[in-house]
């Protein structure tokens, strides 16, 4: 049995009432790839095994996500049994127990497109934020009910890639989308001013664990951008990186729990910060330079020595910050998009695996 928190009561009804409410059995949707190694991945050992994780329960019987694409993966910072999994097209998924079974929304809205980004208010289980296509998502009530206009671009082909909110201050909301605009609200998002406009879509947003006021944003093709008065100024972060080829091509990034350490996943390699941001050293990789595509990695935020990431069909860890690997082979074909620790049991890990065109 994996070492996850017992469900209260409330949510365990909760858990109940959905599974009751979803139709349709069978398999869940279909395979972009022609094969069903999609979904999400568990492991309960560091990566030394991995199970496919993809029952989802109907009252028709039990179906599989197993040929969903699976972009982004969020955890409940306050439960971690509690995940959100957002699909290319197949709208959002959710499992409360640590992914043994997966449930959709009754939003009819969510059970089908693109699934961007899915943030959890830190400071409210019940408030959530979905990012698909032009709109932005918010629930208040734990999934029952969704406002679908949030936010709502108006602008042709421009989407809603990124969110943040603020730990400090939880009515503080900010989203990138893929024109490279960040926007921020600071009333729970009901209005939105734009913050930044940096002309490359945006690929990271990351409010810092040290100060709220603190935001870094990765971009495509442009590096990093920095504020430090809550999106008042901002600082571009390239020229520093140009030791490093290719690394204003930003994937993803995390920082430890006292904000103190940032990783990036860029088109160079792996990069470390320890003033958030400003300055980068690159970590030493079992693979050459720009030789694999990182799309997602992770650290254990109470040890910033503990690091994984996954590229290809491999799942790679270090317990000493880089200096060693260990490697362990993904059971699927697909393309590694999304990694999560969880923090209170670092040997467990999910990943979302997707099929992505060239």
């Amino acid at each position: 049995m994996s070492p996850l928190s017992p469900l209260s009561p409330a949510k365990k009804l909760f858990v109940l009432a959905a599974t009751i409410a979803l139709t349709g059995a069978g398999c869940f949707g279909g395979s972009t790839s022609g094969g069903n190694d999609g979904g999400v991945f568990m492991t309960a050992d560091a990566g030394s095994a991995w199970t496919q994780q993809t029952a989802i329960p109907s009252a028709k019987g039990v179906g599989t996500i197993g040929g969903t694409n699976v972009i982004a993966l969020e955890m409940d910072p306050q439960d971690n049994a509690a995940l959100y999994a957002g699909t290319v097209s197949q709208g959002l998924l959710y499992s409360l127990d640590g992914a043994t079974g997966w449930m959709q929304p009754r939003d009819a809205g969510l059970k089908e497109g693109e699934i961007s980004a899915v943030e959890v208010d830190p400071t409210n289980v019940c408030v959530v934020y979905v990012a698909k296509g032009q709109r932005l998502y918010k629930t208040e009530d734990c999934l029952r009910s969704f406002d679908s206009e949030a936010y709502v671009e108006t602008r042709a082909g421009v989407t809603i890639r990124r969110i943040a909110v603020d730990w400090y201050n939880p009515l503080m909301v900010w989203i990138g989308l893929s024109n490279g605009d960040v926007l921020k609200s600071e009333d729970g998002a009901v209005t939105w001013q734009t913050s930044l406009s940096s002309k490359k879509s945006i690929t990271g947003l990351m409010v810092s664990n040290a100060d709220s006021r603190v935001v870094l944003v990765g971009t495509e093709t442009d590096g990093f951008y920095k504020t430090t008065d809550s999106g008042i100024a901002w600082t571009q972060i390239k020229d520093e990186l140009k030791e490093f080829k290719n690394a204003a091509k930003v994937s993803a990034f995390v920082q430890d729990k006292t904000g103190g350490t940032v990783l990036a996943a860029t088109a160079y390699g792996i990069l470390r910060s320890k003033d958030f941001g400003n300055t980068w050293e690159a970590l030493q990789l079992l693979s050459s330079a720009g030789q694999v595509d990182i799309h997602t990695l992770a650290m254990n935020p109470a040890d910033t020595n503990e690091i994984a990431y996954a590229a290809g069909t491999t799942f790679y860890r270090s317990l000493d910050g880089g200096v060693k690997w260990t490697t362990t082979k993904i059971p699927t074909t697909r393309v590694p998009m999304a990694l999560v620790l969880d923090p209170t049991h670092t040997s467990v890990a999910y990943l979302g695996v997707a099929t992505i065109e060239k």
